[in-house]
C-alpha cells in the first residue's frame, strides 16, 4: 500500500512539473520562432526579423538577407500604436527604445532591454530618430 502511494505521489509531481513545463513553454512561444517581414514601408527594408529567447534574456534578431538604405540615427522601437498606423511623425509617441541599428545590411542580434515587457507593445518599428522619418513597422503579435 505504501509503495502504491509513493508512486501515486510521484506520478502527481511529475504531471504538475509537466504541466508547468508546458505553461513555460507557450509563454515563451509568444513571441519566439517565426520570423516576420516588414509590413509598413516607407523606406525600403528588406529581410526577416524575429524574437528568440536565450538563456541571458531575449533578442530581436534580424536575418541574413536583412538590408535598407543607410541613414544616421536610425533606431528599433517597440510600439503600443498599430503598426499601420504609425508614420515618421508618431513613430516614438508611446514608444521605447529597443536598441540602434549597428549595420544596414547582415545578420544581427540586439538585446532586448530586460524591464521591457514585449507584450505591452503591438509594434515593431525601424526609425531614423533625427530626422523623424519612418523606415519600416511591423506587427509584434
Amino acid at each position: 500500500m505504501t509503495m502504491t502511494k509513493t508512486l501515486d505521489l510521484k506520478n502527481t509531481v511529475n504531471l504538475l512539473f509537466a504541466t508547468i513545463l508546458i505553461f513555460m513553454a507557450s509563454i515563451s512561444l509568444a513571441f519566439a520562432g517565426e520570423a516576420s517581414e516588414w509590413k509598413n514601408q516607407e523606406t525600403k527594408v528588406k529581410g526577416m526579423w524575429s524574437i528568440e529567447q536565450r538563456a541571458d534574456g531575449d533578442y530581436l534578431v534580424l536575418s541574413d538577407k536583412f538590408k535598407t538604405r543607410n541613414a544616421p540615427d536610425l533606431k528599433f522601437f517597440a510600439s503600443k500604436a498599430e503598426y499601420s498606423s504609425i508614420n515618421g511623425k508618431n513613430a516614438t509617441k508611446d514608444a521605447v527604445v529597443i536598441a540602434e541599428l549597428k549595420s544596414n545590411k547582415g545578420s544581427q542580434s540586439y538585446k532586448i532591454p530586460s524591464d521591457l515587457n514585449l507584450s505591452d507593445y503591438n509594434s515593431l518599428v525601424l526609425h531614423c530618430e533625427q530626422y523623424s522619418k519612418l523606415w519600416a513597422s511591423t506587427p509584434l503579435k
